[in-house]
Order: structure tokens, then C-alpha cells, then sequence
């Protein structure tokens, strides 16, 4: 990447506390506030989306990520961890990261989206299996005063949002936002069904976000509950009938102390309670179903970080995590028939250690390794390995190793009962997945404005847990099945010239099972990426993104590869305090799909087509 952006960006999450881009352990990619507003990205998941190495898919309810060539249909998005500055915010009940319209922030309080490929667990255990994305949230002092935020888009949708940032004379900071959103959604049909699901595709939100800094102390809060309709009628549901809607609820509450015990030790201590509620309404012939979760989670961690030694950066620490609520129950209101009804409750326990050790002028090790304990499973200690050679500022070589786990999650253990009526049961023996991940990055400056990257990579996953027809009763059962290797080469050119910026990147990658060498469903085999940005005229500027995803496999055949062009026009102070940008997503109206799960009549769920979108901000 560009040399101004190599020494410039920090990165917070490779090692837990900032570090440049090429000290990192890990092939890190990072998207800036400046960059979403530039691009009109409106969502983490478009975010995301952009970013080398990623494809994001949708079945109308959520957003899930594929990583290097790897998206297992119905996985909900449990492997890979999401970051809040540096929290756990993937639900305890699914192991779900929210990363659609479903994330808890608003995309304006976003200061950087960092990505990090590969296996992270040696410092945040459970999760952070595929990569780990840290969504870094604004300041005070990069937003002061208050802004009214006003968006509209086809299929009637609106949004609107108030957010104030303040400073005051005795140092403290308090940022606070407010945002809800109503679409309408599109009408859909689809071959598999007579007629169209009118009105069926709309969601509703409200998002609550307060963040308070004094000194070492800050206190955050977030809340966000969000209603999705799906016209897919997966699951078995009855096509076209409005009664189909899933609700997702979440609040957080953190507080976060750094002090310095002395002058070469830091420590922090941090704690946070998290509510996550669903609730799925399905309709079927004479009765609605009910299917609710529970989730109350309580983290508490202690993290010391040491400079005492000559050329090393010591990390280490505790974190303990309590999930006092794993409920679920599931039940047919007309007549009342109860399916599910679990109530259980864990505990874990994570010890970790890493060290970051100066070698000399030019070679760095990252070492690392971290402890967990469980009580359904027992214990499992996951190192990660990084030797980083950088001959001058401008090149950085890293030879990459790690090595993750993902737990088995409350509903994959315990989720259905041994009677046909439900068809699914649990499975009170299963052990956690595995990964083993080996890559070679190389980051190059060619000059102050411009820089390559190439990375090579391999991942080899075990003890993949698969749902499965038991054939000894025929019921569902999440089982410890299969291995899956994924294996691949990416590269990367950033820059700018004058105001023209550009960002690409192409990525080659074969994921396919272990055990019969068959390509993975779900896994496009190349994904291109370009964004660019330029001026135009009276102040206006151009932000542009060219994505292509090749063809993949779905569960009865494939889809077809295809491109998709988004462009937004963006003026800052068109009158005095006031933004303004306009968006075209899909510009040419491209048709195309991604595979469906097993809860779907259709092989392909189609997706949006052209979209417009007009944003005011209004700075006071």
C-alpha cells in the first residue's frame, strides 16, 4: 500500500493495542470513515464488502461474510468475531455476528473498520476463527457539535438520525446518536411459487449509541432493535403471508479503565453486559409458530501490558465470560404445542500471553498463545506465530501461522427435541471446530503515492460441524463431519495521484472439501475489487466501486458470475454546514443471485436490483 498510508494507519486489534499497518501480525485491512462517506457505503456489510478477500451473501433476514473462499450457507456468521472498540458483541446464543442493516451502529459513527484474516484466538478465544472485524467508533473532538442526518431510497425507505459529539473544559468527551429506519422493501416472485410476496420484503430499526471518556475511564451503550419480513417463505413458512417476521433485539453496556501501574506497565480492565433477544414468527396451515431466544452474557477481563524488557512488548491476561441466559423455546400457538424449551446456562475462561520482540533493525516476532476452558468440552490452547522481515519503511514481509477453535454454539448443542414432529434434535457431544492457517503477505511501497501487496495463503479446517439427517431416526442433528481446505493468492494496488485515489485488489482461492476434494458451496473462486475516487465539478467528488464475484456452487447446481457498479456523489458544505450526497447501487440493474440454505424451496435467493439513495447532514 501507498508509504503515506503504511506509516500513517494504526491498527488496533492485531495485537490489542495500536500498531502500524506493517507491525501488525496479521494481513490487516482497514476502511476509514472518509472512505465510507466517499464510497456511500451504508452498511458494515458494504463495508465489508469491498475489502480484499471478502464477498458478503443475503437470504433476506441477514448478512453473512464469506472469508477467502469460505461461507457455509446457515452458519450465521459464528466464525468470525465482531469487535465493538475492541468488545465482544457476537450473540452468545448463535455465536452471530450482525454485520447488515442488523449491526447495532449506525455507519456515521464509524471511524475505521478493521479486518483481520485468519485465526486471531490466541488473544480473544471463541470466534475469532476466519478473521476478526473491529469497528472502531468515532471521537468527540471528529464530530463536534450536532448533526441531523436525513436519507431517502427506493422502495420508500427513510432514515433519519441525530448524533452530537462535545468536549468539555475538564477533558471528558460524550458522544450520543439516535437513528431508525422504515423500508418498504421490494415485491418479489420467484418461479417456485404462484403469484408475488407483495409488501413482504420491509424492515424497521431504532439504534441507540452513548459513549463517555474522563481521563482512563470510558462508559459505553448501544441498543438496537430491528424488525425483518422475508419473502422467501423459507423454512416451510406460507408464501406470501405477512404474518413472517424476525425480530432481533440487543443492548450493551461496558466500562473500560486504562491507567498506568508504572512507567513501562499498563493495565486495563474492562467489563460489559450484553441482552440479545430473537423472535421468529412463522406461519404455517392452521397455526403460527413461535421460535424465541434469550441470551444474557457478562465478560470481565484484565489485560496488563509490559515494555519493561528491552525490545519487547509483553500482553497478557484473563478474561472470564459468564452466560447466565442461554434460553430457547420454540411452539405453535393454535393449538399450543411446545417443541423446545431450553434453559441452560456456561461458563469459560480464557488465559492468554504474547510478545512482541524486536529482533534488530528489521526483523520483528509476534508470538502468541491463549488457554480457554469450558464446561461442556474441557479445555484448548490456540498459538499464533508472525516473523515480520521489513528491509526498509517501504516493505514489510510476514511470515504468518495460527491456529483457532469456534465452540459449539447453545443452539447447535441443545435446539430440538427427540420427536418427529420437529424433525431436529441436539447434540450434547459436540466438540469444537479447528483451523490451522499458514500465509505469506508482502506489503510494498513503490513510491510515497503508490503500493503493491501479494499474499499467498492456506487454511485447513477440521472437525467441521455440519447439520445432517441421522439416519438412525431421521431427525437433524449438528454433527463433528467434515474437513474443508481453502487455499489461494491475492494481490493489491492502492494509490493516488493529484485527487484521483484507486483502490483494487483480485483474489484467486479454491476452497473444497477435505475428505473428496468437491469445491465448496458458496465459494466464488475469484473475487475482484476497485474502488476509486475523483473530483468533479463545483466541488462535488465521485466515489465509485466496481465488484466481481465469479460463479459458485449452490446446493443443486451453480450461479452465474457477475459485476456490480455503485456509484455516489458527495459535496461537502453545498450550503454552509450542510453535506450532501447522492447513490446508485447496481447502477446497470444486474440480475443475480446467492445460494440458499436447506430452509429454502429455491436453489438461488435473487437479490436487489438498481437502488437510489439521497443523504443530507446537517452540521449546528
Amino acid at each position: 500500500m501507498p508509504l503515506q498510508r503504511l506509516l500513517t494507519l494504526e491498527v488496533s486489534s492485531a495485537s490489542t493495542y495500536p500498531q502500524k499497518l506493517h507491525d501488525a501480525p496479521a494481513s490487516a485491512i482497514i476502511v476509514t470513515a472518509e472512505d465510507i462517506r466517499l464510497h456511500g457505503y451504508r452498511t458494515l456489510a458494504e463495508v465489508l464488502n469491498s475489502m480484499r478477500g471478502l464477498y458478503v451473501t443475503s437470504d433476506r433476514s441477514w448478512s453473512y461474510l464469506g472469508v477467502r473462499g469460505f461461507s457455509r450457507s446457515g452458519d450465521y456468521n459464528s466464525r468470525v468475531l465482531l469487535l465493538v472498540d475492541g468488545m465482544r458483541v457476537n450473540d452468545n446464543i448463535y455465536g452471530q455476528a450482525y454485520i447488515g442493516s442488523e449491526f447495532i451502529l449506525d455507519i456515521d459513527l464509524v471511524d475505521q473498520v478493521e479486518f483481520l484474516p485468519g485465526p486471531a484466538a490466541s488473544i480473544y478465544g471463541d470466534n475469532a476463527f476466519l478473521g476478526v472485524i473491529n469497528v472502531v467508533t468515532k471521537k468527540a473532538g471528529s464530530m463536534l457539535g450536532t448533526t441531523v442526518t436525513g436519507e431517502a431510497g427506493s422502495y420508500q425507505s427513510y432514515k433519519g438520525g441525530v448524533h452530537y459529539g462535545g468536549q468539555f473544559e475538564n477533558g471528558a468527551e460524550l458522544v450520543v446518536s439516535a437513528t431508525a429506519l422504515d423500508s418498504e422493501g421490494r415485491d418479489w416472485h420467484y418461479p417456485e411459487f404462484a403469484g408475488k410476496a407483495k409488501g413482504l420484503d420491509g424492515e424497521d430499526y431504532g439504534k441507540l449509541f452513548a459513549k463517555f471518556s474522563y481521563q482512563g475511564l470510558t462508559l459505553e451503550a448501544a441498543h438496537i432493535s430491528r424488525d425483518k419480513q422475508n419473502p422467501t417463505a423459507p423454512y416451510g413458512t406460507i408464501f406470501g403471508d405477512t404474518r413472517f417476521v424476525t425480530q432481533d433485539v440487543h443492548t450493551f453496556a461496558s466500562a473500560t479503565y486504562v491507567t498506568q501501574l508504572a512507567d513501562t506497565l499498563e493495565m486495563r480492565l474492562h467489563f460489559n453486559h450484553d441482552i440479545f433477544k430473537y423472535e421468529g414468527r412463522y406461519p404455517y396451515p392452521g397455526t403460527l409458530n413461535l421460535d424465541r431466544s434469550d441470551g444474557r452474557r457478562d465478560t470481565a477481563e484484565a489485560r496488563f501490558t509490559s515494555t519493561a524488557f528491552a525490545d519487547h512488548r509483553l500482553v497478557g491476561g484473563v478474561e472470564y465470560i459468564r452466560d447466565s441466559r442461554l434460553d430457547q423455546v420454540n411452539y405453535d400457538l393454535t393449538p399450543r404445542v411446545s417443541y423446545v424449551d431450553e434453559k441452560r446456562d456456561a461458563d469459560k475462561v480464557g488465559v492468554y500471553l504474547q510478545d512482541e520482540f524486536r529482533l534488530g533493525e528489521r526483523w520483528l516476532l509476534n508470538a502468541g498463545i491463549r488457554y480457554d476452558h469450558y464446561d461442556s468440552f474441557g479445555g484448548t490452547a490456540n498459538p499464533r506465530l508472525a516473523l515480520i522481515y521489513q528491509p526498509s519503511s517501504a516493505s514489510s514481509l510476514k511470515f504468518l501461522y495460527g491456529r483457532a477453535f469456534r465452540a459449539p454454539n447453545a443452539y447447535e448443542l441443545y435446539y430440538g427435541n427427540d420427536t418427529q414432529a420437529f424433525g431436529q434434535k441436539g447434540n450434547t457431544s459436540l466438540d469444537p471446530e479447528t483451523i490451522n492457517t499458514y500465509e505469506i503477505a508482502w506489503d510494498q511501497s513503490l513510491n510515497p503515492n503508490w503500493g503493491t501487496h501479494l499474499g499467498i495463503f492456506e487454511y485447513r479446517i477440521h472437525d467441521l460441524i455440519e447439520q445432517q439427517v441421522d439416519p438412525a431416526d431421521g431427525l437433524l442433528v449438528f454433527r463433528n463431519m467434515d474437513e474443508a481446505h481453502t487455499t489461494g493468492m491475492e494481490i493489491g494496488l492502492d494509490g493516488h495521484w493529484h485527487q484521483v485515489q484507486l483502490q483494487s485488489s483480485l483474489t484467486y482461492q479454491y476452497a473444497h472439501d477435505g475428505n473428496t476434494g468437491s469445491w465448496l458451496v458458496n465459494s466464488p473462486r475469484v473475487l475482484g475489487k476497485m474502488g476509486l475516487s475523483f473530483p468533479l465539478c463545483s466541488g462535488w467528488r465521485a466515489g465509485s466501486d466496481l465488484l466481481y464475484t465469479s460463479r459458485r456452487r449452490t446446493l443443486a447446481g451453480e450461479t452465474g458470475g457477475f459485476v456490480l457498479a455503485n456509484v455516489n456523489l458527495s459535496r461537502r458544505d453545498l450550503l454552509p454546514g450542510l453535506d450532501a450526497s447522492v447513490g446508485v447501487y447496481n447502477l446497470f440493474d444486474k440480475d443475480y443471485g446467492d445460494p440458499a440454505d436447506t430452509s429454502n424451496v429455491q436453489d438461488v435467493i435473487r437479490q436487489d436490483g438498481r437502488l437510489f439513495r439521497v443523504k443530507l447532514d446537517y452540521r449546528f
